[in-house]
C-alpha cells in the first residue's frame, strides 16, 4: 500500500499518512470489506486511490484558499521603539540614582522647579529656604548632576 500511494504522494510522509488512513478505513468497514478470490488487495487498492484523490483535492482547496487571503501588511520593526525604550530607561534609572545622592533640601528644590514646574520662590518657601539661598543651593545641585552625567539637562528655574 505504501508503495502505491507513494507514486500519487510527492512526499513519503504525506505517503505514510495516507497508507494509514487506507488501513483505517479497513478497519472501521471491516464487517462490509469485499474480498475478491478470497483477497482483500482488490479492495485495498481501490480505496487507496480513492483516499489518494481525496488528499488531493483536499491539497489543491487549501492552496486555493491561501492563494485568495490577501497579502500580509507590512509590520513595522518595533526594535527602534523597544532599544529607545531601554536606553530611556536607563537614562531614567541613571537620573534617580544621581538624584538620591543629593540632599533632601537638593532634591526637593529641584524636583520642584524642573519636574513639578514651581517658580524658585514658590520652590523656596516650600522647603523653607530664602530665595538667595535656594537659587544658590539649586545652582550646584544642577552643577553636580551636570558633572556627575554630562548627558543630564535640568532646565534653568528662576
Amino acid at each position: 500500500m505504501f508503495r502505491v500511494l507513494l507514486r500519487s504522494s510527492p512526499l513519503a510522509a504525506d505517503a505514510e499518512d495516507l497508507t494509514a488512513v487506507v488501513f483505517l478505513e479497513l478497519w472501521r468497514r471491516r464487517d462490509s470489506a469485499r474480498f475478491v478470490d478470497r483477497s482483500l488487495l482488490p479492495w485495498l487498492l481501490v480505496t487507496a486511490g480513492n483516499v489518494a484523490r481525496n488528499a488531493t483535492r483536499s491539497r489543491r482547496r487549501y492552496e486555493r484558499f491561501l492563494a485568495a487571503l490577501p497579502a500580509p501588511e507590512d509590520e513595522p520593526d518595533f526594535s527602534t521603539g523597544v532599544d529607545e525604550h531601554l536606553d530611556g530607561r536607563a537614562a531614567h534609572d541613571a537620573l534617580n540614582a544621581a538624584l538620591a545622592r543629593l540632599s533632601a533640601v537638593d532634591h526637593a528644590l529641584i524636583t520642584l522647579t524642573a519636574i513639578e514646574g514651581y517658580s524658585l520662590d514658590d520652590a523656596a518657601t516650600a522647603v523653607g529656604l530664602t530665595y538667595g539661598a535656594a537659587k544658590t543651593r539649586l545652582s550646584r545641585a544642577r552643577r553636580r548632576l551636570r558633572d556627575s552625567h554630562p548627558h543630564f539637562s535640568i532646565a534653568e528655574a528662576t
